[in-house]
């Protein structure tokens, strides 16, 4: 009858240590949630102060993304063929291949860089919207592309396309397809295609970013009065072997509408987009 006495209490205090470990736990989260609110906060009334206005709801909180590097691969002749039709003729010259196709000629490299001229009529739109269009031959490339430009003319149609990678935009890595006469006439850019290793790091929260973006402004001289968007992507350095880092993006009202700022390094690049 003891030993059960004294094995309930042991229990009763086990519990009650859990307990107070959970409240512990859960209060330095709240404090820590509550910290990070009100440090986005502040950055925003520091921009404010600088008449800066943030147009978007709130100002994220940390890195979501993840580096990478790749080693990047051009397209393979059954992909080639995806556009140019039945491929009849390959021509590899160093770190270029050459594809003839029944529909059109395709020319890639191993860094990433494609460029397809098509025979005039070979792909029609038939009615197609021509963005939507792009998009459906860029799946068949295994490309995670989204329309971002588009300009026409009497007789053409050129529309633009950022590529996508881990579920994040690259704004630096385009392709960009025209129409004309409503047949494809040509393809051309950069992907990114390959075999990826995750690199891991310290990335700066986006109110650190935000900070490092108004200290280049002034340093620079550039004037801004409006953030319209600031949201989490990549960006390329390297060519065949090349490192993805991840990067907050801030767009403005002026030129340089786009700013690029490091998530590991902080530095600043204005990309005039």
């Amino acid at each position: 009858m003891r030993w059960s006495k004294i094995k309930n209490i042991i229990i009763l205090l086990l519990v009650i240590v859990n307990v107070c470990l959970l409240a512990m736990v859960g209060l330095r989260a709240w404090q820590t949630r509550k910290s990070d609110r009100e440090t986005r906060e502040w950055m925003v009334a520091v921009l404010a102060k600088n008449g800066i206005e943030f147009l978007p709801d709130e100002v994220p909180g940390v890195m979501p993304l993840t580096g990478a590097r790749v080693t990047l691969s051009g397209l393979e002749a059954r992909e080639a063929a995806a556009l140019v039709g039945e491929i009849t003729d390959t021509n590899t010259a160093g770190s270029r291949t050459t594809y003839e196709g029944s529909l059109g000629t395709a020319v890639v490299s191993d860094s990433g860089e494609i460029e397809i001229r098509m025979v005039p009529g070979a792909l029609a739109l038939k009615g197609d919207d021509p963005g939507q269009r792009g998009l459906e031959l860029l799946e068949q490339l295994g490309l995670q592309m989204e329309e971002t430009g588009r300009e026409t003319g009497s007789d053409t149609v050129k529309v633009t396309y950022t590529q996508f990678w881990d579920g994040a935009p690259v704004p630096d890595v385009t392709l960009t397809l025209i129409w004309r006469s409503g047949s494809l006439e040509s393809l051309k850019g950069r992907a990114l295609r390959g075999t990826s290793e995750a690199v891991m790091g310290n990335w700066m929260d986006a109110s650190t970013a935000l900070a490092r973006f108004l200290e280049n402004i002034n340093q620079q001289g550039y004037v801004c009065s409006q953030i319209t968007e600031l949201y989490a992507g990549y960006t390329v350095s390297g060519t065949t072997e090349v490192t993805v880092s991840p990067t907050w993006f801030i767009e403005t009202d002026t030129q340089p509408q786009r700013f690029a700022v490091d998530a590991a390094s902080g530095t600043v690049t204005a990309d005039g987009s």
